[in-house]
């Protein structure tokens, strides 16, 4: 069980990684774009302000970034951190698909819109917390190195899967508009 708490803790740590890295690199502005379209989708008016989205679009980055560094000293808290943002990032793309809202996502360089594949990205994702969370044997110390190798590599694995999701989808998979 314990190689299984590493994957899982690995996976939401390599996802999250590369999504703030991603933002940070990519154009502040589009991600600010992004964020208001997403924040509309929430709001009952359907409308958001350039302002309050300059103001989430950081502290979701910070927040993501939280994720990553606590994974290491406090899997639990990064791990529970990590599950409220997939559920918050989960209800406003729903609310967005819902609502006809077409807001590019911006967690791992931008697609051209949000589809059905963001939401199964993100139950995958909440399935890693919750093993995660279920399966924390605490420190790794008594696990041995070749099986958290190979924990890792598979950890690697699923994350670039994860990663490119939506691309992969509508390659292979049927249409979630």
């Amino acid at each position: 069980m314990e190689y299984l708490a590493f994957g899982c803790q690995l996976l939401v740590a390599l996802v999250f990684a590369v999504s703030v890295a991603s933002k940070l690199r990519g154009d502040r502005r589009e991600f600010v774009e992004s964020t208001r379209k997403l924040l509309g989708a929430l709001l009952p008016s359907g409308r958001a302000s350039t302002a309050a989205a300059r103001i989430v679009a950081p502290v979701v980055v910070a927040a993501e970034a939280a994720v990553v560094v606590l994974l290491i000293p406090a899997p639990s808290v990064a791990l529970a951190l990590a599950g409220l943002l997939l559920a918050a990032f989960g209800v406003a793309i729903a609310l967005a698909l819902r609502r006809g809202v077409a807001a590019p996502c911006r967690c791992f360089g931008g697609s051209a819109r949000l589809s059905g594949w963001h939401l199964v990205r993100n139950a995958l994702l909440l399935g890693a917390v919750a093993a995660g969370l279920t399966l924390d044997p605490g420190p790794f110390g008594a696990a041995e190195a070749a099986g958290l190798a190979v924990t890792a590599g598979a950890a690697l694995a699923a994350a670039v899967v994860v990663i490119r999701l939506e691309e992969l989808g509508e390659l292979f998979g049927p249409r979630l508009s």
